[in-house]
Protein backbone atom coordinates (compact mmCIF):
# COMPACT_ATOMS: atom_id res chain seq x y z
CA UNK A 1 0.00 0.00 0.00
CA UNK A 2 2.85 2.53 0.76
CA UNK A 3 4.55 2.23 -2.49
CA UNK A 4 1.02 2.73 -4.62
CA UNK A 5 1.05 5.76 -2.55
CA UNK A 6 4.09 6.69 -3.32
CA UNK A 7 3.88 5.93 -7.02
CA UNK A 8 0.36 7.69 -6.97
CA UNK A 9 2.24 10.58 -5.75
CA UNK A 10 5.13 10.47 -7.90
CA UNK A 11 2.26 10.66 -11.04
CA UNK A 12 0.72 13.60 -10.15
CA UNK A 13 4.56 15.75 -9.65
CA UNK A 14 4.99 17.78 -12.62
CA UNK A 15 7.99 17.21 -14.28
CA UNK A 16 9.53 19.14 -17.92
CA UNK A 17 8.77 16.99 -20.94
CA UNK A 18 11.92 16.67 -22.11
CA UNK A 19 12.59 14.23 -18.26
CA UNK A 20 9.97 12.09 -20.34
CA UNK A 21 9.00 9.41 -17.80
CA UNK A 22 11.89 8.83 -15.87
CA UNK A 23 11.16 10.60 -12.70
CA UNK A 24 8.37 8.69 -12.17
CA UNK A 25 10.03 5.68 -12.96
CA UNK A 26 12.66 5.98 -10.47
CA UNK A 27 10.69 7.22 -7.76
CA UNK A 28 8.19 3.92 -8.32
CA UNK A 29 12.10 2.13 -8.07
CA UNK A 30 12.26 3.92 -5.13
CA UNK A 31 9.58 2.63 -3.75
CA UNK A 32 10.03 -0.79 -4.32
CA UNK A 33 13.60 -0.33 -2.96
CA UNK A 34 11.95 1.49 0.58
CA UNK A 35 9.64 -2.17 0.32
CA UNK A 36 12.08 -4.20 1.75
CA UNK A 37 12.54 -4.81 5.82
CA UNK A 38 13.32 -2.06 8.51
CA UNK A 39 15.46 -4.48 9.93
CA UNK A 40 17.89 -4.38 7.14
CA UNK A 41 17.97 -0.58 6.75
CA UNK A 42 18.56 0.57 10.16
CA UNK A 43 20.41 4.18 9.79
CA UNK A 44 19.74 6.93 7.79
CA UNK A 45 23.23 7.02 5.71
CA UNK A 46 22.28 3.50 4.41
CA UNK A 47 19.68 4.94 3.14
CA UNK A 48 20.62 7.58 1.48
CA UNK A 49 23.40 5.14 -0.05
CA UNK A 50 20.49 2.94 -1.18
CA UNK A 51 18.73 6.06 -2.53
CA UNK A 52 22.20 6.92 -4.53
CA UNK A 53 22.96 3.43 -5.55
CA UNK A 54 19.32 2.73 -7.10
CA UNK A 55 19.64 6.27 -8.69
CA UNK A 56 22.74 5.24 -10.37
CA UNK A 57 21.86 1.96 -11.56
CA UNK A 58 18.87 3.41 -13.13
CA UNK A 59 20.82 5.99 -15.13
CA UNK A 60 23.26 3.52 -16.22
CA UNK A 61 20.93 1.31 -17.27
CA UNK A 62 18.36 3.53 -18.53
CA UNK A 63 18.47 2.26 -22.23
CA UNK A 64 19.49 -1.23 -21.78
CA UNK A 65 16.50 -2.72 -20.19
CA UNK A 66 13.85 -1.20 -22.27
CA UNK A 67 11.22 -3.78 -23.20
CA UNK A 68 12.09 -5.43 -20.10
CA UNK A 69 9.34 -6.19 -17.74
CA UNK A 70 10.68 -6.14 -13.64
CA UNK A 71 13.41 -3.69 -14.55
CA UNK A 72 12.74 -1.29 -11.55
CA UNK A 73 12.25 -4.44 -9.26
CA UNK A 74 15.70 -5.22 -10.50
CA UNK A 75 17.49 -2.17 -9.93
CA UNK A 76 15.63 -1.77 -6.55
CA UNK A 77 17.02 -5.11 -5.60
CA UNK A 78 20.94 -4.53 -6.79
CA UNK A 79 20.65 -1.08 -4.55
CA UNK A 80 19.05 -2.80 -1.31
CA UNK A 81 21.60 -5.65 -1.93
CA UNK A 82 24.67 -3.65 -2.49
CA UNK A 83 23.41 -1.32 -0.17
CA UNK A 84 23.77 -4.52 2.16
CA UNK A 85 26.85 -5.72 1.48
CA UNK A 86 28.58 -2.19 1.90
CA UNK A 87 27.45 -2.08 5.19
CA UNK A 88 28.63 -5.76 5.86
CA UNK A 89 31.69 -4.73 4.82
CA UNK A 90 31.74 -1.38 7.20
Amino acid sequence: MAAAIVGLAGSFWNFPASYEHHPQAAIYAGAFAGMCSGNFIESWWLLALICVLGASFYTVTRGLFTGFGGRLGAIAFVAVAGGLVVRDFL
